[in-house]
């Protein structure tokens, strides 16, 4: 009786032939998927960022900045009295934390269409929380989908998708 061990030629090739198709159809849906969750993460530490800031300026009397740097490297930085250089280690900060979000946490995602005043800045007043006449806009993308953070006039800061799908938040 002869035992055999191990695996046939022909069949090795199968295998390799079978985990090679998998991988070439799930690797794209995988890249979309990360550069999905990369978005949302960005665009909601965004968020969290201006809704800090909008209750600290409430809660300190103190007018709060929230400053904007687009490009390739962008980031955006929450700082009192005044805009901060949120490229630049530990300028933005508050009660003495680092208040900032930056391209380097999420490398596939870009800011486009920044539309804040002349210091690219959102600012808190330090009365009710609003910023009239400092409100405005921007946009995320992850090349496939954009979505938008919106800051009104009276403080509100809300999240709704451009383009594609993200999912729970609203059309724009």
């Amino acid at each position: 009786m002869n035992a055999q061990h191990g695996m046939s030629l022909l069949e090795l090739m199968v295998t390799i032939s079978i985990t090679l198709l998998l991988v070439t159809i799930v690797t794209p849906a995988w890249l979309t998927t990360n550069n999905n969750l990369q978005l949302k993460h960005a665009i909601e530490a965004s968020y969290f960022l201006m809704q800090h800031g909008r209750s600290s300026a409430i809660a300190s009397g103190q007018d709060i900045f929230v400053t904007f740097k687009p490009g390739p490297h962008w980031c955006l930085g929450l700082n009192a009295g005044g805009p901060c250089e949120c490229a630049i280690a530990n300028s933005c900060h508050f009660n003495a934390l680092d208040m900032s979000v930056s391209q380097q946490d999420f490398s596939a995602v870009s800011l486009i269409n920044l539309r804040f005043g002349d210091d690219a800045s959102a600012v808190f007043d330090s009365a009710r929380g609003i910023a009239m006449g400092n409100a405005g806009s921007v946009i995320f993308s992850d090349n496939d989908t954009q979505a938008k953070l919106i800051v009104s006039n009276m403080g509100r800061v809300r999240i709704c998708v451009v383009q594609g799908g993200l999912g729970g938040y609203p059309s724009c």
